[in-house]
């Protein structure tokens, strides 16, 4: 498969993938690796801030993906490394269950696969 081609759909699943997120928090859907910390307490304020926010980085996914130019790939790419350390700090220091539960570190760690496969198709598309 061309790489470019990848790219665009691997561009194009992160921006279904953080759409569906987008959803399941605005209507309080708590499902595992789809709702950020689904078996923890949460208000429908925080819901709809984390809905808006991964309803912005969908877009964000979606115009790399329907763009010509891949210079905003690394802008993406920017963005997906400070999530993966804002997500691992926050399982690091915030309450203790976090640590315990293996979903919330799955959900990292698939993130940070998906960051890998964007920056291994955007490099060989720049060749």
């Amino acid at each position: 498969m061309h790489t470019k081609k990848a790219l665009k759909l691997f561009l194009l699943a992160g921006a279904i993938y953080f759409f569906t997120v987008a959803l399941v928090h605005f209507f309080g859907i708590k499902v595992p690796m789809l709702f950020v910390y689904y078996d923890v307490e949460s208000t429908t304020y925080q819901d709809r801030i984390i809905s808006v926010l991964s309803f912005l980085f969908s877009v964000f996914l979606y115009s790399g993906y329907k763009l010509a130019n891949t210079e905003i790939v690394k802008y993406i790419l920017f963005g997906g490394i400070i999530a993966i350390i804002g997500l691992a700090s926050n399982n690091f220091f915030t309450r203790i269950t976090f640590r315990n539960n293996p979903i919330y570190w799955i959900e990292i760690g698939l993130l940070g696969l998906y960051v890998i496969g964007l920056v291994i198709f955007y490099k060989k598309s720049k060749i």
